[in-house]
C-alpha cells in the first residue's frame, strides 16, 4: 500500500495552485498503485479531483463533481467510517485503516494523507494544509482468498489438541483474564462446561482469598523476567464447592514480544490437602478425644494473653481433673478409662459454645478457653459443667460409674502477664475447689 506522507508542492505562477496540487498528487499515486482510485479533497471535505478507478463500486460517481461534498456521493454508513480519517487528514495526520462496506460486499484499504502547498524547497507548513489525499484500493479478492483458505492451526490449539486427554486442565486467558479456549480435563475440574467457562474471568470462579495471592508472579511474567510460575489456588466448583488446585501460567507473545494469551493449566489436588490438613490434625489434636492437644491448646492460650493486653479483651481459662482417675484405671482397666476420658470430652464439647476452645492437656485434665465472657458468667459455666459431666455413664461389667471434676477458673485480661501464669491461677483455683469437697467414690 502506498506509505501517504504530507505531499507538498511549490506553489507556481499560474491561476488555481490548488487544482495543480491536486492533479499532480493524483498522478503521483496512481503511479505507484495504477488500480487505486484517488481523491483529492478540500479542507471542507468536498471534491478537488478524482482519478483512477471509478466509483461505482463505493459510492455515486454523478456526485463525484469538483466542489461537491463527498458525504453526497458515498453511503451513510461508509461515510461515518471514513470522515474521521479525512478529518486527521486535514490536522495532518496520516492514517490508515481497512474497512468493509455495508453488507460485506467490498474490502477496501484506505490511505489518508494531507495536501500542503508551500514556497519550493521548504515543504508544506500546517498553514499551508490546503486539504488531503485519499488512496483507495479494493483488496475484496485478496480478502476473500484469505477466508476461503484453511487456516493453519495455531500454537495454543496444537497444544490443547495434545493435552485433550491429559488430567490436567488447560486453557487460555485473554488480557483480561476471561477463558477463550478450555479442554475437557479443565471442564471435568470444575464442573462447568465449556460454554460456561467461555468468556467467563478466571478470578470469578476463584476463592476471594486466593485472588491476588500471584500478583507479583503476573507482574514479572508480562515484564519477561520469569517464562511461567506456579501458585497454590482454591476456586468455586460449579457446584459451589473449594477445590484446592495447583495453577501453572505461561504467556503466548508475538514475534516482537508484545503479549498476547496466558495459558492456564490447572492441577486438582483436593485429595492431597485433605490428607494434609487430617494430619495437621494429628498433630494438634488428642488422638483419643479429637480435642486439643496441650501444644495447640497452649498456642491459643498465648494469642489469648496478647489479644488481652493489647485490645482489653477479657477472657476466662479453666482447668478440669477428673477426681480419682488413676482408680478407674487400676480398677476397671484402661479401656474403662478411655471411655470414661471419651464421654465427658463428649459433653464438655456439647455443653460449650463454638467460639470456646476446649483441650485434653493430661491424662486426666482437660482446660477451656472462653473467649468474651466475665467473672459471673465463667461461675455459671463451670457449675454447669459438673453436672454434665457428673451425668456421664460408663458402663463396667455389673456396675455403672459416674464420674466428677473439680473444675478451677481464673480471668485472663489486660493484667495477666503470660499464658504461664494464667494456667497457675487456674490449677490454684482448681486446687482450691477439690479441697472443699470430698471425691466421689470410683
Amino acid at each position: 500500500m502506498l506509505g501517504l506522507m504530507s505531499v507538498s508542492f511549490a506553489r507556481e505562477p499560474r491561476t488555481d495552485p490548488l487544482r495543480a496540487g491536486a492533479d499532480r498528487a493524483s498522478e503521483a499515486a496512481l503511479r505507484e498503485l495504477p488500480e487505486a482510485l484517488v481523491i483529492v479533497f478540500d479542507s471542507d471535505l468536498c471534491f478537488i479531483r478524482t482519478a483512477g478507478q471509478a466509483l461505482e463500486r463505493l459510492g455515486d460517481p454523478d456526485n463525484c463533481r469538483e466542489g461537491k461534498p463527498l458525504a453526497e456521493a458515498l453511503p451513510s454508513d461508509l461515510w461515518r467510517t471514513i470522515e474521521p480519517l479525512l478529518r486527521s487528514a486535514l490536522a495532518g495526520e496520516t492514517r490508515s485503516r481497512e474497512i468493509w462496506t455495508p453488507a460485506q460486499q467490498h474490502c477496501v484499504m484506505v490511505d489518508v494523507g494531507p495536501l500542503a502547498l508551500g514556497p519550493e524547497g521548504t515543504g508544506g507548513r500546517e498553514h499551508d494544509l490546503a486539504g488531503g489525499i485519499a488512496v483507495v484500493l479494493d483488496i475484496t479478492a485478496r480478502r476473500q482468498a484469505e477466508l476461503l483458505t484453511p487456516r493453519p492451526q495455531s500454537e495454543f490449539e496444537e497444544h490443547i489438541e495434545r493435552l485433550e486427554r491429559a488430567p490436567t486442565g488447560t486453557g487460555l486467558l485473554d488480557s483480561d483474564g476471561r477463558w477463550l479456549l478450555v479442554n475437557r480435563a479443565l471442564c471435568d475440574i470444575t464442573g462447568y462446561t465449556a460454554d460456561e467457562l467461555i468468556g467467563k474471568r478466571f478470578d470469578g470462579i476463584v476463592h476471594p482469598d486466593d485472588a491476588g495471592n500471584d500478583s507479583e508472579q503476573r507482574r514479572r511474567l508480562l515484564a519477561g523476567e520469569i517464562s511461567a510460575f506456579r501458585a497454590d489456588k482454591r476456586y468455586f466448583d460449579a457446584a459451589g464447592e473449594t477445590v484446592s488446585a495447583i495453577m501453572s501460567m505461561s504467556l503466548i507473545r508475538e514475534r516482537d514480544g508484545t503479549p498476547l494469551y496466558y495459558i492456564a493449566q490447572l492441577q486438582d489436588i483436593s485429595e492431597r490437602k485433605r490428607l494434609e490438613e487430617n494430619l495437621r490434625g494429628l498433630g494438634d489434636h488428642d488422638p483419643l478425644t479429637g480435642l486439643r492437644n496441650r501444644r495447640l491448646f497452649g498456642h491459643d492460650l498465648k494469642l489469648q494473653v496478647a489479644r488481652s493486653r493489647r485490645y482489653g479483651e477479657v477472657a476466662g481459662l479453666m482447668l478440669i481433673d477428673v477426681d480419682a482417675f488413676r482408680s478407674v484405671n487400676e480398677h476397671h482397666g484402661e479401656r474403662a478409662g478411655d471411655e470414661a476420658l471419651e464421654a465427658i470430652a463428649r459433653a464438655l464439647t456439647r455443653r460449650l459454645r463454638e467460639t470456646d476452645l476446649a483441650a485434653r492437656l493430661g491424662a486426666d485434665q482437660f482446660a477451656v478457653l472462653l473467649p468474651h465472657i466475665d467473672e459471673e458468667g465463667l461461675a455459671v459455666v463451670a457449675e454447669g459443667l459438673a453436672r454434665v459431666v457428673a451425668a456421664c455413664a460408663i458402663d463396667v461389667g455389673d456396675d455403672v460409674l459416674h464420674p466428677s471434676a473439680s473444675i478451677g477458673f481464673t480471668i485472663v485480661d489486660e493484667h495477666t502477664d503470660n499464658a504461664e501464669d494464667a494456667l497457675l491461677r487456674a490449677d490454684r483455683a482448681m486446687r482450691a475447689e477439690r479441697r472443699t469437697r470430698t471425691p466421689a467414690p470410683s
